[in-house]
């Protein structure tokens, strides 16, 4: 896994749009929503059209055509045909290509040590990963509450050699804990407890292996969840609430798999990080807790 970098994140979203709207689409409360994620985003494009602006973003850093193409959607109902149209409409279409899912919103740790491990075998120099969903109106809210659905796609190039020029992160580790559930008595309340004993146990398990402390890490980043949520999470990781450095949660909404390389964007493109800082980042799916060890350089 070391000498893995990721670059040139690319991302599209699609309009923005108020949660108060949701109201009446579903029975659950939202008024916590409302007030905590404020908006989210709405796209009539195809979830590959998504993919394709976002990929277009990180290819025009002229890094050179990747030798892999990985493609990551929960909700893409013909991912053969959308990866066929994303590497036409991208120019790339002879270049080898992947789709991958399972982990819901927890896709991009996992996407990250696989093609990782296709560096680290010599099979490419270069992997565009792409992640892009979309879903409808009727489903936006989450079953848990903790955030509302958007539609969007996040795009990044994955080296182990040059990079392109521009704010990057070596990925220092990751990991991933999981454990299917049998049917319990209240999936909600077991699925939360489980969630904390892999975040736990996840993040004491990659600390170890990398021979680091909490104290070494100046950010964590979470997905877009409601603050407080994302809070309760840090305090299960038992790492301190200062650390969080939250995501565009009020202006994005969540965008599944994308959050996390959305937030990494923006916030270097904003100058809030400095280079050499390490940041510990942490998605979770269903039945899985991965996390990822990120050092952060500045690329000039």
């Amino acid at each position: 896994m070391p000498g893995t970098t990721i670059s040139a994140i690319g991302h599209a979203c699609g309009e923005a749009r108020k949660v108060s709207e949701l109201a009446g689409t579903t029975t659950a409360d939202i008024a916590p929503l409302v007030a905590e994620i404020v908006h989210f985003r709405e796209s009539r494009q195809e979830i590959w059209e998504l993919a394709v602006e976002a990929a277009e973003q990180s290819l025009a850093a002229g890094a050179g055509p990747p030798g892999l193409v990985v493609y990551v959607s929960e909700n893409d109902p013909d991912t053969t045909g959308s990866l066929a149209r994303i590497t036409d409409r991208l120019g790339l279409a002879s270049v080898e290509h992947l789709a991958l899912s399972g982990q819901d919103c927890g896709n991009l740790v996992p996407a990250v040590r696989v093609a990782s491990d296709a560096l680290a075998a010599g099979r490419c120099e270069r992997i565009l990963l792409v992640l892009a969903d979309r879903t409808a109106d009727r489903h936006r809210i989450m079953a848990s509450g903790l955030s509302v659905f958007s539609d969007g796609a996040a795009a990044c190039l994955l080296t182990t050699g040059p990079e392109p020029a521009g704010p990057r992160f070596r990925v220092a580790a990751t990991g991933t804990r999981t454990a299917v559930r049998p049917a319990a008595v209240d999936p909600a309340e077991d699925g939360i407890l489980s969630t904390v004993r892999l975040a736990s146990e996840g993040v004491a398990a990659l600390l170890d292996g990398l021979g680091r402390g909490r104290e070494d890490f100046r950010h964590v980043v979470l997905p877009n969840y409601r603050p407080a949520a994302q809070k309760f999470l840090l305090a299960a990781m038992r790492m301190p609430a200062d650390k969080l450095l939250l995501g565009p949660v009020t202006e994005l909404g969540h965008c599944f798999s994308a959050d996390l390389l959305i937030t990494l964007q923006r916030r270097a493109a904003a100058g809030e990080l400095a280079p050499g800082e390490l940041l510990l980042a942490a998605v979770s799916g269903p039945y899985s807790w991965s996390t990822m060890a990120l050092e952060y350089a500045d690329g000039r």
